[in-house]
């Protein structure tokens, strides 16, 4: 049966972990679909992975099963779970890896600070969606190892929901998955905007949770690490200095032509930047 599987670890490409993984799934599932969406999240950075994850899920067709393995917890209690949403299928550790998918789904959002990166907490399913535990021991592979549920679990079980086995089958229903926090940009006392770095990508442009509609139309300034940015640039070639714009995933970046921002600031994930209140300029 054809179905598009994607795989999002940090196994890297030098080991045959990724290999291991494809195999299992293709001896199931001969005419499945692999996609790698990314091996190179840095090691147990589960926040990348959900990031990264959430940027680029939606692009794939309906229906399509997303292995996502960041697992710094693997052989520990923590659970190994499968969520149904309205249009895709998500697959790997309940440790947070799913975070941004379920923020998305969520119908409200709270400005907030930057939460810490061990802030875990049960969050109650979106309206539409479903979880289920992988308890099932039937769609393991065994022997199960403690220290790969990628291929002994994870991997066998998006093989075998690729086959339209019901979610029902894998194990026990769950109404809550756990999730941190996603930083909302929020408004300090002098009405500046001020947001945070959610991701660097590998050219060090800053990815920030300034989306576009937190923009004016007429682009607005930018304080980071005790730099501005008067105005907004449309694309990557324009000006020589850092310069803030509107990325691919409508989220706003600050980068700089023919450089690394990320290192110029010596920027970090969870900085905060601001958006100026028109009167502080």
């Amino acid at each position: 049966m054809l179905r598009i599987i994607t795989l999002t670890t940090d196994f890297g490409a030098i080991d045959g972990y990724v290999a291991s993984m494809k195999g299992v799934i293709l001896n199931i599932n001969p005419q499945a679909v692999i996609v790698d969406l990314s091996h190179s999240i840095e090691p147990q950075f589960v926040r990348q992975a959900s990031f990264i994850l959430h940027t680029s899920w939606r692009f794939f067709p309906e229906g399509s099963i997303h292995i996502a393995v960041v697992d710094p917890g693997v052989g520990s209690h923590r659970k190994a779970v499968i969520l149904k949403t309205p249009s895709a299928y998500f697959v790997g550790p309940d440790n947070g890896i799913f975070s941004y998918v379920l923020h998305e789904l969520a119908q409200t959002h709270v400005s907030q600070n930057v939460p810490s990166t061990t802030d875990l907490k049960k969050r109650l399913l979106p309206e539409g969606c479903e979880a289920v535990a992988l308890s099932n021991q039937e769609f393991w592979r065994h022997p199960v190892s403690s220290t790969f549920h990628g291929r002994d679990i994870f991997a066998p079980a998006a093989a075998h929901l690729s086959m339209d086995v019901s979610l029902s089958e894998f194990g026990e229903s769950l109404d809550s998955l756990f999730a941190f926090p996603i930083p909302e940009p929020f408004t300090d006392p002098a009405g500046n905007v001020v947001g945070c770095i959610v991701h660097i990508d590998r050219f060090g442009n800053l990815i920030t949770n300034f989306k576009k509609e937190h923009v004016p139309p007429k682009g607005a300034a930018v304080e980071i690490r005790n730099q501005r940015i008067s105005s907004m640039n449309r694309i990557y070639a324009e000006g020589g200095g850092l310069q803030a714009l509107i990325g691919s995933n409508d989220y706003l970046e600050i980068s700089i032509k023919d450089g690394n921002a990320a290192s110029l600031l010596g920027a970090t994930v969870g900085d905060t930047l601001k958006l100026l209140n028109a009167a502080n300029l």
